[in-house]
Parts: C-alpha cells; structure tokens; sequence
C-alpha cells in the first residue's frame, strides 16, 4: 500500500508529527558522539554511529515509530564530507549517508509501519574543507556549500527519503545555496531554521525573516523552526506564519547544552542534557499550543525523546 504523499496531508490541514532528537538520545544511550578534532573541536557528531553503532540507531528510530512519530530524521546531520573530513573519514561520506537510509528504512520494516516518512537530513557544516584550508570558524563559501548539499542530497535521494531536511540553517547564504542544491533532486524540501533568541537573531546577525525572504522563490514546501528553546520558538513562529503562507512546524531544543567539563576533559561528551522543567508533559503542552496556532510539524529536537513524542502524540489523538 502507496503511503499518502505528505505535502497532500499538509495541504489538507493535517498536523503531522515529526520525531524527536537522536544525536542527544545516541548520547543518552552510551554512544560516544564527540569525536574531535586536532584541535579539540567537534567533528562529525552523531554521524559515526551510522557504522560504528548501528543497532542503536536503529532501535532509537523504532522506538520513535512506536511512540507515535509519523516522520523520523535520517542520522545524516553531520555526515557531510567536510564535518567527516574533520575526524580523518571525508571520503567515506558515501558510505555513512547512505547507512544513514538504509538504517530508518530498516527501522519501518521492523515495525511494520507503512505510513512514516524519511526526512533526509543535512546541515550546513560550518566550515571548510582541508582541501580548501581547512577548518574555519566561518560558513564555507557559497559554492563550496552548493556542492556539499548538492552531493550529500542526491545520495540521500537515491537510497529512498521522502524528502529533505535542511537543519540548522542560520544565515541568508546558507538559506538559498542550500535550497538551491537540494532542489536539484526534486524531492519535496523543508527548510529548519535556527535562531538564538526571540527575535529570530541568526547566527549571521541576521534575521529568521531575512531568510525566508531569500527563499520565496525557491522550492520550499514548509519551514520548520527547531533547535531554539520552546519559548523562544513561541516568540518567532508568529513572525514566520506572518511572512510563509505555506505549512510551518517546530521542534525545540529542551536542554541540550555546551559541558564545561569537557573543555579540560576530554573523555566528556561535547555536550550535556538537561531539560529541567521540560519534562514529557509540559512539552507537550507546549506543542498543542503551537498545533492550536496553525503549526502542523511538531517534535521534538535536541534532548528530546520518545517519551516526549509520545506524549504529542497524546494530545492529538
């Protein structure tokens, strides 16, 4: 049986709801996700754990499925050359994104679930390659960009993703290089946007608004805002509703943060997980506010997990 197509069920008004973070839940789980750099950076993140603990990321998509989640993220965030190549495996970048397919597709079989959909996963890599000079603290220049997306997304595209997930984009540049490289598969594009705080500040300085600006004549089938706090979120998804026209969604960052201790210490995780007072429950509450102001993609991003789809789930069934 065909699965219905989703940009139909959202055109139809329907929420759909996306699953929650798997990088943070890798950690949670005992993967070791923060292998760095020569210089003590953070490499290719979750990426690793497509070959190096593929069992786990398997299970973390199923236990998505069973929770409730109707799209889950392919583990492809960081698998780009340039975030590999930063740990000594760019060349493998074939390899790592295709498992990264074939381990959510591998998921739906084992749960026999026929109507999730693959949202293949990229996001820009915040540097460049060593071909090119190596790391910089700075987004690598547009056509180094274009090609990094336009590869990556059309190896996603020929393992099986329904469609693709641009994450973290945080500047105008990063916006239409990387929607212009995926629109070259023609698979439907949802543009995840990152900003840091409530006025839609991104990484460039400049504004969530700007960006979505430079892409209204690009391909874009919905916006999704992530990775920012929930409340912060709440602050700018009116903004965005205001200028998009076309289906938006959100899923927040709850309490993934920087670790101190792994500046001294290089056995910790890059990063920590504390959701305080965002237990499965209040976040949840927080999404059917969002669902109840037109928001059709919810879940969950960083530190997040299925008990936190589980419980959206719950509030629109």
């Amino acid at each position: 049986m065909t699965k219905p197509s989703i940009i139909n069920r959202l055109e139809k008004g329907e929420t759909i709801i996306l699953d929650g973070g798997t990088g943070s839940e890798l950690q949670s789980r005992g993967v070791n996700i923060s292998q760095r750099t020569e210089n003590g950076e953070l490499g290719a993140w979750s990426a690793t754990a497509n070959i190096d603990a593929p069992n786990i990321v398997r299970e973390i998509h199923e236990d998505y499925i069973r929770s409730g989640a109707e799209i889950i993220t392919t583990n492809s965030f960081w698998s780009n050359r340039t975030r590999l190549d930063r740990i000594g495996l760019g060349s493998q970048m074939e390899k790592y994104t295709q498992a990264s397919v074939i381990l959510a597709k591998k998921a739906i079989e084992n749960t026999g679930s026929n109507n999730t959909y693959i949202a293949g996963s990229m996001a820009p890599p915040q540097g460049r390659p060593k071909s090119l000079g190596g790391i910089s603290s700075s987004s690598i220049i547009s056509e180094d960009l274009y090609k990094e997306f336009l590869d990556q997304s059309v190896i996603l595209a020929e393992t099986g993703v329904d469609f693709l997930l641009l994450e973290y984009v945080s500047s105008v540049d990063e916006a239409t290089m990387l929607v212009k490289a995926a629109s070259e598969t023609r698979l439907p594009i949802f543009l995840g946007i990152k900003h840091f705080d409530s006025t839609g500040t991104l990484r460039s300085k400049e504004n969530t608004i700007e960006a979505i600006k430079a892409v209204a004549d690009l391909p874009v089938a919905a916006i999704l805002d992530m990775c920012s706090s929930p409340e912060d979120i709440t602050d700018v998804l009116p903004l965005i509703k205001n200028e998009f026209k076309g289906p938006i969604g959100a899923y927040a960052n709850i309490g993934y943060i920087q670790n101190p201790d792994a500046t001294t210490d290089k056995t910790k995780q890059v990063h920590r997980i504390e959701t305080a007072e965002n237990t499965p429950e209040r976040y949840a509450k927080i999404c059917e506010d969002w669902i109840s102001k037109n928001v059709q993609i919810v879940g969950g991003c960083c530190a997040s997990n299925p008990k936190h789809i589980s419980a959206i789930r719950k509030k629109i069934t």
